[in-house]
């Protein structure tokens, strides 16, 4: 990608991959310090980076993306991120139904593990009883 006039290059690193590559003209975040924006020829800096959502402005487009924790360092003609995570909106769509299918799992889970041991104490109690009987039973 070719560099235009006030652009910067831009690097979002994750331990799964390389997230995003390439110039922009500008770059919003949330820091520990707040909501923070960096446009080229940007004062040094390196901060910590909150989990939020990162906004990136290239080609007079604005693209979002989500991010986990992480540090971000600032030069004048360069930025890194490196976040825990990173996602696009797309990718963030088709994971956040399988959460939803491992409560339900779960739910069922425990809801059947109620019902066995309720059955299994009312058998056992059904059980002691019927014991208790037969021990009072006179001959």
């Amino acid at each position: 990608m070719e560099k235009g006039i006030n652009e910067f290059y831009l690097e979002i690193v994750t331990p799964d991959r390389l997230f995003f590559e390439g110039y922009v003209e500008s770059l919003i975040f949330n820091s520990t310090s707040g909501e923070m924006g960096v446009l080229y020829n940007a004062l040094p800096m390196v901060t910590a980076l909150k989990p939020g959502t990162i906004r990136i402005r290239q080609k007079n487009k604005w693209m979002e993306a989500s991010n986990g924790e992480g540090f971000i360092q600032v030069r004048p003609k360069k930025v890194i991120i490196m976040a825990q995570m990173a996602k696009w909106p797309y990718e963030v769509d088709a994971e956040y139904e399988k959460p939803k299918d491992n409560t339900l799992t779960i739910k069922k889970k425990k809801e059947q593990s109620l019902k066995e041991y309720k059955l299994a104490k009312a058998q056992l109690a059904r059980h002691f009883a019927n014991l208790r009987l037969k021990d009072h039973d006179i001959d």
